[in-house]
């Protein structure tokens, strides 16, 4: 067998075996993101199950947190005269206010760990430091599970902040497994994975909310289970069978592009060394380190700059339902739901086949995206005018919701393949889990100050 038919071989199982575990991170990251979005159309009314078993004694910490809330709040309805509409809805608008305050811890916890993570994955490996993630969100979703007062939930989500690193390990070993030309497309496997879980989970979590478990402690004022712990229970049985498959599934993969891409990207430049470069510009031959530090701060700026602005709707989008329109955990699910169908057709249909340049198609991608957003958001607030207390939703909320379902389709997995693109010319690959976690870093620090 010639040379030429050896790197051929050589490359065409490297992409085959790439291909396998890519599918192996999105079954995974398809059942993580079921779990973690199980949660979302339940936690105002989980809330409200607290604030009406410990919310009126200040003792309580939730009882300390309601009354500074209160307190905050009277003194800017006080300070603007004309109170807003949200601002005179008074308790209501208080877990609102709540619900906000526990994303950006969330979010806050995950800005701190994710470069972490990063540097854990890039040292100890990849797999390794995904099945440490998952022993975390085990541990966090059993204590879910008996969260019988809010002091208990709250620590529950603490540890969910510190521990959730799958997202950002399936963009790395995505990241291993493709190379320039397949790497925008890999990404978008993750999104999919991201739009399938927001339009399954949220059902799933409305339909267990029916069945609650919950009873009464001996002290009378306590739950011995969490006010949807039903819920919690499926969502444990997922992250045990998820880890149980990215065990048996997964490889390691933290050497897999020195020691198999490397030879189809060789190929690629043996056939034409210009044709390679220009295949992806954010990666020039002369690039230097400084000039890549500078990409890549550009790159963390602009997530920082998005998820400020995408995640204040995200994360409070269910409580404004709640509030303003009265939605039922099934109305949640059902908005929830289509963002995700609408997402998961866009990508699949959409965003996977466009052709082009690797790093121009994801710039034109990026943008899109972010019109789509800067319209989604002109909806809802224009829905929030028209809609008044106990009256139907606007089609103005469901045009919403379909910007932010191609933003979701777009801006965050391009951005990742960016950033994964971006590397000085004498740099490993090895480092991607370090970039990427910086880069998820920067977002979540917009995460924690949107809601």
């Amino acid at each position: 067998m010639s040379k030429a038919q050896q790197t051929t071989t050589a490359a065409a199982a490297a992409a085959a075996a790439g291909r396998r575990i890519s599918q192996v991170v999105f079954i995974g990251l398809l059942l993580d993101i079921l779990s973690f979005t199980i949660i979302l159309p339940l936690l105002p009314r989980s809330l409200e199950a607290y604030k009406a078993r410990e919310g009126s004694d200040p003792s309580t910490l939730l009882g300390s947190l309601l009354q500074q809330i209160s307190l905050q709040r009277t003194r800017l309805q006080h300070g603007h005269g004309s109170a807003s509409r949200f601002l005179q809805q008074g308790a209501r608008a208080d877990l609102v206010l709540l619900g906000g305050l526990l994303g950006s811890l969330y979010s806050l916890l995950q800005c701190i760990v994710a470069p972490f993570i990063g540097r854990a994955a890039d040292r100890f490996g990849r797999r390794r430091t995904l099945m440490l993630c998952m022993a975390g969100n085990i541990v966090w979703t059993v204590i879910w599970i008996f969260a019988g007062s809010f002091e208990t939930f709250l620590v529950a989500r603490i540890i969910a902040g510190l521990s959730e690193g799958n997202v950002q390990l399936s963009n790395t070993i995505i990241a291993d497994v493709t190379d320039t030309n397949t790497r925008s497309h890999g990404m978008a496997l993750v999104g999919i994975a991201f739009a399938v879980g927001f339009t399954i989970g949220p059902s799933v979590g409305a339909y267990f909310a029916r069945l609650p478990l919950e009873s009464t402690g001996t002290s009378g004022n306590v739950f011995t289970y969490a006010p949807f712990a039903t819920a919690a229970l499926f969502s444990l049985a997922l992250l045990l069978a998820e880890s149980l498959y990215l065990y048996i599934r997964l490889p390691e993969t933290l050497h897999f592009g020195r020691s198999q891409v490397s030879t189809s990207d060789s190929q690629k430049n043996d056939r034409s060394e210009s044709k390679s470069t220009s295949q992806t510009p954010l990666r020039q031959p002369k690039s230097t380190r400084a000039h890549v530090q500078m990409v890549l701060r550009r790159l963390n700026l602009l997530h920082f700059a998005y998820l400020f602005f995408f995640s204040g709707m995200e994360y409070t989008l269910t409580f404004l339902t709640h509030d303003l329109f009265h939605f039922t955990n099934a109305q949640q699910g059902k908005l929830l739901g289509f963002i995700g169908i609408s997402s998961t057709l866009l990508q699949g249909g959409w965003v996977r086949r466009i052709k082009g340049k690797s790093a121009h198609r994801d710039k034109s991608l990026v943008a899109r995206g972010m019109v789509s957003c800067a319209l989604g958001l002109l909806c809802i607030a224009r829905c929030c005018v028209d809609g008044t207390k106990d009256s139907s939703p606007s089609w103005w909320l469901w045009a919403g919701a379909l910007g932010f379902a191609v933003a979701s389709a777009t801006v965050v997995n391009c951005l990742n393949s960016m950033v994964s693109l971006v590397r000085a010319s004498d740099a490993s690959d090895e480092d991607t889990g370090r970039r990427l976690g910086n880069f998820r870093s920067a977002g979540q620090i917009g995460r924690a100050l949107g809601p």
